[in-house]
């Protein structure tokens, strides 16, 4: 779903510059370090982030649409450009950088990126200019009407995160068959898992 991010919290736009530096100058020297979260006021700033993360996602997975995250194996802050690629360690803890995902996507994942990979947050992002989902199957598919590239841009998507992986496909063909047969004229979709199957 497209997510609109708010603006970053300001402790962070003045730090994040430093500790990806830092981030950056400590892997350089040893790559085999280990990634941690600085602490801000004495507290790992992934536990002032993440609420801040479910908030913009109003606790749907970034990425497939899984809610609640508790129903997915609990959620995690993706790195959207991967914190083990030498290229990106400056990214790191850039709030434009990081999701909310699910354990299934981050699995999926990995440490992969793609200067393709959609990101939903981007300006011009929407679901249905890039994909389709077949009812029948339960997939999500590149949508034909899509340019090329977009299309390209799409079927990136879906790999790199497995969106028809697993069981995936299947599941969401049982919510929708659950939603459609208890929907009602003021139905609200916000917590159904995978609301782009009711645009």
């Amino acid at each position: 779903m497209k997510l609109h991010r708010p603006d970053p919290p300001d402790w962070l736009t003045t730090k994040y510059q430093g500790w990806g530096l830092k981030y950056e100058t400590r892997k350089t020297a040893s790559p085999g370090c280990s990634f941690n979260w600085p602490t801000y006021q004495k507290v790992r700033i992934n536990l002032y982030l993440l609420p801040l993360l479910i908030e913009m996602t109003s606790d749907h997975c970034s990425f497939c649409d899984g809610y609640p995250m508790r129903s997915f194996g609990g959620n995690s802050i993706e790195h959207f450009k991967p914190k083990s690629n030498p290229k990106y360690y400056h990214y790191a803890y850039q709030w434009e950088n990081l999701f909310l995902c699910c354990y299934v996507c981050q699995g999926a994942k990995l440490e992969f990126f793609d200067d393709a990979l959609l990101k939903p947050d981007e300006i011009n992002y929407d679901f249905s200019r890039y994909f389709v989902f077949d009812f029948a199957t339960g997939e999500i598919n590149p949508s034909p009407a899509s340019a090329i590239d977009e299309q390209k841009r799409a079927l990136v998507t879906i790999k790199i995160y497995g969106l028809n992986n697993f069981d995936r496909p299947e599941t969401r063909k049982q919510m929708f068959a659950q939603a459609f047969s208890r929907q009602t004229s003021d139905e609200d979709y916000s917590t159904y898992p995978y609301r782009f199957m009711f645009l």
